[in-house]
């Protein structure tokens, strides 16, 4: 290139140009992206840093137990009594324990079953509560020993059996307030002194009872 009869070069100058800023415009990029990673870097150390944490662990929850049991080793009191002449008394004691871990709901006698026969309007039934045990060692049907704290029950078997059918309708034994806790009953029975009742027989049977209050 000629002006005013010079020669003049016009080459690399304006690519050295343009080479300078795309490799400012690079370290510009370089900057801001280092930039961006250390303040990320920065937020999730910051992040990390606030956490709190509190723990429960290994609850753990039971179930109320209650439960009665008695001393009778699945023997009947009256078993296999024959003979029983009017006005002699026969007496069975038997020893129930509240063994539940709660204070339920009273202890209520009741009976098992409608008694089998044609005895049982003419079979005098009384029920004596105590705290004692019975005999040594507390020995089923054995009453010795047995100091009573009152009367639960007078009748006939037939009435009681008609009258005291469920738990609702049961004749309250005692309120335990939580196990063990034990009763001892005595069940005195003998024959009405009537004709009527020559010959016969029942069957019948008696059931304790406690609920969750």
């Amino acid at each position: 290139m000629r002006t005013n009869g010079q020669h003049v070069e016009a080459g690399p100058e304006p690519r050295r140009r343009g080479r300078s800023l795309n490799a400012l415009a690079l370290q510009l990029s370089a900057v801001a992206l280092a930039f961006i990673l250390v303040a990320l870097l920065v937020v999730t150390s910051s992040q990390a840093a606030f956490v709190a944490q509190n723990d429960n662990t290994t609850n753990q929850v039971s179930s109320a137990s209650i439960d009665l049991a008695d001393n009778d080793e699945a023997a009947a009191m009256f078993q296999n009594v024959t003979g029983l002449m009017p006005a002699a008394n026969e007496e069975r004691c038997i020893r129930v324990t509240y063994t539940g871990n709660v204070d339920p709901a009273a202890v209520k006698l009741y009976r098992s079953g409608v008694p089998t026969g044609t005895l049982a309007p003419y079979l005098n039934l009384t029920i004596l509560m105590g705290t004692g045990t019975t005999g040594t060692g507390g020995t089923f049907a054995s009453c010795t020993g047995f100091s009573s704290t009152g009367t639960i029950y007078s009748g006939t078997l037939a009435d009681f059996a008609t009258n005291r059918t469920d738990y609702a309708s049961g004749v309250t034994a005692w309120d335990p307030v939580g196990g063990p806790e034990t009763r001892t009953f005595l069940f005195r029975i003998s024959v009405v002194d009537t004709p009527a009742a020559e010959g016969l027989n029942s069957t019948f049977g008696f059931s304790w009872e406690t609920r969750t209050s």
